[in-house]
């Protein structure tokens, strides 16, 4: 990619839902912007496992996009992570907000792990995007390897609490 079009995808992945959040945003707020990073991660990882899954159809295939287009995904990606600590306010837990959030305490008791996870997935996204502006199919595949279960599972296991349960309605 090249170099003048990076820092404009890092001012877009900014912009709204991911930017940094000012002292004075309620909780809820919060809560609410982390969510929808979240969602934009699973999102960005989504559609790269199809892409390097591919379809034998060639219109599909075409749907799927480029490496170019991992690449990208793989800076927003980098700037989430990035930007992810910021995200977790104290008083935003699932015992400070039951049903609101599953963020256990434990990312604040254990603040260092927390931010070493997000500096993980930060790292591990900057070498998909370095795989990606090969255009190697292969080597994407190589650094897409392992990526959930090193970076969004381990952090969901020590910090993500359980689904609420649904109450059933007479």
């Amino acid at each position: 990619m090249t170099k003048w079009l990076k820092p404009f995808v890092f001012v877009a992945a900014g912009i709204g839902l991911i930017g940094m959040l000012p002292a004075d945003v309620s909780a809820a707020d919060a809560v609410k912007t982390r969510q929808a990073m979240m969602k934009e991660n699973s999102t960005h990882v989504k559609a790269i496992m199809k892409y390097l899954k591919g379809n034998k159809d060639p219109k599909k295939e075409a749907k799927l996009g480029t490496a170019g287009d991992v690449e990208l995904r793989a800076i927003a990606l980098e700037g989430i992570a990035k930007r992810l600590p910021a995200m977790f306010p104290k008083g935003t837990s699932l015992k400070d907000m039951p049903g609101k959030t599953r963020a256990k305490p434990e990312i604040w008791t254990q603040s260092a792990k927390f931010k070493a996870a997000a500096n993980k997935l930060a790292s591990w996204s900057k070498d998909l995007e370095k795989a990606a502006a090969t255009g190697d199919k292969a080597k994407i595949a190589a650094a897409m390897r392992g990526f959930g279960k090193e970076t969004c599972s381990n952090c969901h296991k020590t910090f993500r609490g359980p689904k609420a349960k649904k109450k059933k309605t007479s």
